[in-house]
């Protein structure tokens, strides 16, 4: 799924299915990473799985409240959920959902929030940064 909204540096994001399968399976090695490191706002060390799985849940409520508040935010997300990297037992279905979430939360982040961390942007929680 190709992403029909304006980037910060105009250039389009590239689709999933142009990357090649060893540069796929490279990114599916990495996955929850790339959004940890989001999250938490810091290179990531070792996310307890419950701790990860409550933090997902939340973020997930607050992503569906923005998409609620914030129509425009549709186009960015579309149907890209935190559950959909964190709980997808397919590595690769899960690295792509990272690929395509981690890109709308820095762009639409920065874009109407002028940083994907500053404390205003209601689907991160700033009380995460550099927990783990």
């Amino acid at each position: 799924m190709a992403t029909h909204y304006p980037r910060e540096d105009g250039s389009p994001l590239p689709d999933w299915s142009e990357f090649g399968e060893a540069d796929r399976e490279h990114l599916a090695q990495q996955t929850p990473y790339r959004l940890q490191r989001i999250m938490y706002a810091c290179e990531v060390g070792v996310v307890p799985a419950d701790a990860f799985a409550a933090d997902i849940a939340a973020a997930d409520r607050r992503l569906r409240a923005l998409l609620n508040t914030e129509p425009a935010a549709r186009r960015y997300f579309g149907t890209w959920t935190f559950a959909k990297v964190a709980h997808e037992t397919d590595p690769m279905r899960a690295a792509e959902a990272e690929y395509y979430l981690c890109d709308a939360l820095i762009e639409y982040g920065n874009q109407h929030y002028g940083w994907v961390w500053d404390k205003s942007f209601p689907v991160l929680d700033h009380t995460l940064y550099g927990r783990y």
